[in-house]
């Protein structure tokens, strides 16, 4: 199943879930998280094309603020987190290229509750990203940039305060990154 097939499903699946008028509301509080997936990075220029996927790990927290009425019975996020996106290698004419990225990144999320234990997600936010390009093993370009993330997800809790979360994130850098995380969460209440 490729990325775009899964946002798909996603983005059909909300008009279909159930209201969550009545049911027990979520609870607000602060939350931990350690997650590892699949990256796909792409960079190209003039004379050089670098396109892989690699796996990546991903430490996060955030707060939830449950509760809040809003439309739809929305509830409110804030979420940070240190991304660390995998290498990528290519060998090109001969000489093996690589690039190396990492991240730390801030999105506001908005929770849909589907029903008591899990929710639909959206978050936008900003990635402050380093990258490395080295050849030969010989670091050849260091990089930063901050730029503009998206992402959908779906999110489940327990009611003991531990929880999952799968997500994909869309990053506006480069020539396109995606990342694709499951994460084992806790919220502290």
């Amino acid at each position: 199943m490729n990325l775009r097939s899964l946002l798909v499903g996603i983005l059909l699946t909300v008009p279909c879930t159930v209201h969550a008028d009545g049911l027990p509301t979520k609870t607000s509080g602060p939350y931990l998280g350690l997650g590892g997936g699949y990256s796909k990075i792409d960079a190209r220029n003039d004379f050089v094309t670098v396109s892989g996927e690699d796996l990546s790990l991903r430490v996060l927290g955030g707060y939830r603020f449950a509760q809040i009425p809003l439309l739809f019975n929305l509830d409110l996020g804030i979420e940070v987190a240190y991304v660390d996106l995998g290498e990528v290698d290519e060998a090109i004419a001969g000489v093996d290229v690589s690039i190396d990225m990492n991240a730390v990144t801030a999105s506001g999320v908005v929770y849909w509750p589907i029903n008591r234990s899990l929710d639909i997600f959206g978050k936008a936010g900003l990635y402050a990203w380093d990258g490395k390009v080295k050849a030969q093993g010989v670091e050849m370009l260091d990089d930063s940039s901050t730029d503009l993330s998206f992402g959908l997800g779906i999110a489940m809790q327990t009611g003991t305060g531990f929880g999952a979360q799968f997500e994909v994130e869309s990053l506006d850098a480069l020539d396109g990154v995606w990342v694709a995380t499951l994460s084992a969460t806790y919220q502290f209440k």
